[in-house]
């Protein structure tokens, strides 16, 4: 029996590849499938970079929040009072985001930076609210005045006294001209624990 089915298997597949009928339709069907799987490998691509840039780039933003947390007026705060030193916390969070980032003064990446467009800090400001936990929404407009002009929402919970900083940062995509942008939100306390 076993001799009988290994006969009638041979026979068949000689007879199929023999017969070339629909060899056009296979050849067709084998590049879209190709072409489905490079364009799949594309986006996973693009998707694999953009969240390397975010999980590198997002600790070095927290850390320059928390940079400017620190700066407090020390008067008000020997009074029991919170207050931030605003321009004192401003220059602070500039000059970490640049040394973390490696960036240039005005914002661009320096050689070494791991970033290849220059960061866009839409908001840099003190929070504070009547009872926390406290959800602060804000909106975002990125490309401003351009055809690719996009609307954000930016939502944080905050559990006291914060420095909020927004940030947009570009990420180009392979095979694309454009650049996709990626708005990352940092908070950092102000309130000693």
């Amino acid at each position: 029996m076993r001799r009988a089915w290994q006969c009638w298997l041979r026979t068949e597949a000689y007879g199929l590849l023999k017969d070339e009928k629909g060899s056009a339709h296979l050849l067709l069907f084998g590049l879209l499938g190709m072409i489905t799987a490079a364009f799949i490998w594309v986006i996973a691509f693009n998707w694999m970079m953009q969240t390397y840039g975010m999980n590198k780039t997002k600790p070095l933003l927290d850390r320059a929040t928390h940079a400017a947390s620190l700066d407090i007026v020390l008067e008000e705060a020997a009074l029991g009072r919170l207050v931030w030193d605003s321009t004192k916390g401003t220059d602070d969070f500039y000059r970490y985001l640049r040394l973390n980032l490696k960036l240039n003064s005005d914002l661009t990446p320096e050689a070494g930076s791991h970033l290849r467009e220059a960061l866009v800090v839409h908001r840099l400001e003190f929070v504070t609210s009547p009872a926390y936990p406290y959800v602060l929404q804000r909106t975002v407009t990125v490309h401003t005045g351009t055809a690719k002009q996009t609307t954000r929402n930016v939502q944080v919970t905050i559990y006291g006294p914060s420095v909020v900083a927004i940030v947009e940062l570009n990420q180009p995509l392979l095979g694309l001209s454009r650049s996709e942008p990626v708005v990352f939100s940092s908070v950092a306390s102000v309130r000693f624990r």
